[in-house]
């Protein structure tokens, strides 16, 4: 069986249009970035990182780490993007590409065996967060200023029992 991979285009006041794109990958897929009409990246189990540059009729399988869980992926742009894995302790880790998939940096790798990241976002190319489990009441976020060189955690008070 192949993934599916459905995307809403255009930023109309009109309904988006729904089109349905076949990925070739067994996996599931849980992360989507579109950069353009052209530019898709998506992320999944089983290590999967892809990226399409026709607008997904066609999909690359890129390398980035073997057997990790990729919740999410967060492009900047046509080269550089952003893969987050998720897991207990060091699974939790965020890698970089700034040759369109071509190679990966690891940038963070989790050292804290209660933390757990589950999505990031960025609003340019050096600003972005990610956002983990609540630990002891308190969300956990990472947060970079300098696209992802440097993490810096920061708790927020005020999560609800199990949340």
């Amino acid at each position: 069986m192949r993934c599916l991979l459905g995307l809403a285009l255009g930023l109309s006041a009109a309904a988006p249009e729904w089109t349905i794109l076949i990925s070739g990958v067994s996996a599931r897929l849980r992360g989507v970035s579109a950069v353009n009409e052209k530019v898709i990246w998506a992320s999944g189990v089983e290590g999967t990182v892809l990226r399409s540059a026709d607008a997904g009729l066609t999909w690359r399988r890129l390398a980035v780490a073997e057997g990790l869980d990729f919740r999410d992926v967060d492009a900047v742009d046509e080269r550089t993007a952003y893969a987050l894995s998720i897991g207990p302790g060091a699974a939790s880790r965020i890698y970089k590409t700034l040759d369109a998939g071509a190679s990966w940096t690891l940038q963070f790798q989790n050292a804290d065996p209660k933390a757990f990241y589950d999505a990031m976002t960025f609003r340019d190319a050096a600003h972005g967060i990610a956002m983990g489990d609540s630990i002891d009441g308190k969300f956990v976020l990472l947060a970079t200023a300098d696209g992802g060189a440097r993490w810096e955690r920061r708790e927020v008070p005020g999560a609800l029992p199990g949340e």
